[in-house]
């Protein structure tokens, strides 16, 4: 008998390690914009509050008092008067980066569409080849960290295209634009602190806080408060790079991901087969022992055999694309991954590069490429009838999130259709029309 099994250093199971023109913009621990891969509609700069359009002029002198404002109190914390006159004393207010962060896109691009623009052709060569120019860094990281080099390279080459794309925004700009005016002011103000912190401290020069619009920094696009918390000085030269030093970006993602939960020698997905007539009411919902999900007829797709060692290991089952589309086994790592980008796409992006740097094959099933997404006003238009149903949606926001998944689920169970919580535009109109 065939057995799956995994092995130190890749972590090999089934897809091998784990399972855009991409990067992602935001960074680490951020959701915002980060993966929206979508067409943003032009929209005018407005006021959170009132919603409505704000005046330039205006806007630039209530920003004057607003950094006034905070020199003050962030000087009363103890920051320096002249680090805050260096920094947000000088920065410029950024309508563009408030009409980004405050847009909603209109369509979010198939996850299909995501990982086949991830793991394509020139970022896998790029990443080979990165692989072995930096093999004996990548060897020790490895080896400190546990977490596999695949997966590294992976991030490095969705976070900033192996970094070749970091961003020249000042991010001073963008958090102190935040903490000013949006629908993230206190996330802004904390990143502007940290920012501070990180300069305060010695750690990076002013010169150096440079990123995204979304404020993302280096070659793995760290926020200040990642950066200020996770970030090491792998090469050891008394400075932490993340915009020049390879060894010193890879470590702090590989010292990020092991303190957020990374299983050294366990899986990230493992695509997996259901027999006809599954309860698709337990996806992404339950967490049960392998062993439990190969009991109600969960195979691999390989054809192979779990080993006793991979039968052990706790997992949910996702199937991002619904019934007709691939399913996976996610282990803990898949949850490692997305505390580093909170997206079901992104971390099935990492997963299938990464298996594609190593050689491997991420996934076999096809997915189902004529189904056409709905927008976000359907989104909207689809929580306000199941609510109008009797479907708890959690509000209307226009994100399919795990309260509408719920929703999606139970109307599916009450009227004959598998219960994925996957909602394409047939689904949507037979929704609309009850």
């Amino acid at each position: 008998m065939r057995y799956l099994f995994f092995t130190l250093p890749f972590a090999l199971m089934l897809t091998g390690c784990a399972t855009s023109d991409l990067t992602v913009e935001g960074g680490v621990g951020q959701t915002a914009a980060v993966t929206a891969e979508a067409v943003e509609p032009k929209t005018a700069v407005m006021n959170a509050s009132t919603g409505a359009k704000m005046d330039i002029p205006n806007i630039e002198q209530r920003f004057a008092m607003w950094q006034s404002d905070f020199t003050t109190r962030a000087v009363a914390k103890g920051y320096a008067p002249q680090l805050l006159a260096d920094t947000v004393g000088r920065a410029r207010f950024n309508a563009k980066a408030v009409e980004k962060n405050n847009s909603q896109p209109e369509f979010t691009r198939p996850v299909w569409a995501y990982i086949n623009s991830a793991a394509n052709p020139d970022r896998i060569r790029t990443g080979q080849a990165e692989m072995a120019q930096h093999k004996a860094e990548l060897d020790d990281i490895e080896r400190i960290y546990g977490v596999p080099r695949q997966i590294l390279t992976a991030i490095w080459g969705l976070e900033s295209a192996y970094g070749n794309i970091m961003g020249t925004h000042d991010i001073i700009d963008s958090y102190s634009t935040f903490a000013f005016e949006g629908r993230r002011v206190k996330f802004g103000e904390t990143q502007l602190y940290a920012a501070l912190d990180l300069v305060q401290s010695g750690a990076v020069r002013i010169d150096q806080l440079t990123g995204s619009w979304a404020g993302a920094m280096g070659m793995t696009q760290f926020i200040p408060t990642t950066f200020r918390d996770y970030a090491v000085d792998f090469d050891r030269n008394g400075n932490t790079d993340l915009w020049g030093s390879e060894a010193d970006a890879l470590a702090s993602a590989a010292n990020y991901l092991t303190r957020s939960g990374w299983k050294v020698g366990q899986p990230v997905m493992s695509e997996v087969v259901l027999p006809n007539g599954f309860d698709y009411s337990t996806t992404e919902t339950v967490r049960k022992p392998v062993s439990e999900w190969i009991a109600l007829g969960v195979r691999p797709a390989n054809g192979l055999t779990y080993s006793p060692a991979a039968s052990a290991l706790e997992a949910k089952l996702l199937a991002p694309a619904g019934h007709r589309g691939p399913k996976f086994l996610t282990f803990r790592n898949f949850d490692a991954i997305k505390k580093y980008n909170n997206s079901t796409s992104y971390v099935m992006g990492i997963a299938s590069l990464g298996d594609a740097l190593i050689g491997e094959t991420a996934i076999r099933n096809p997915w189902p490429e004529s189904d056409q997404p709905i927008s976000f006003a359907d989104k909207e238009r689809l929580q306000r009838r199941l609510t109008a149903l009797g479907y708890d949606t959690g509000g209307v926001d226009g994100q399919v999130g795990p309260a509408t998944r719920k929703a999606i689920r139970a109307w599916q169970s009450a009227n004959g259709v598998p219960a994925d919580g996957y909602v394409e535009q047939t689904l949507l109109a037979r929704i609309l029309g009850q």
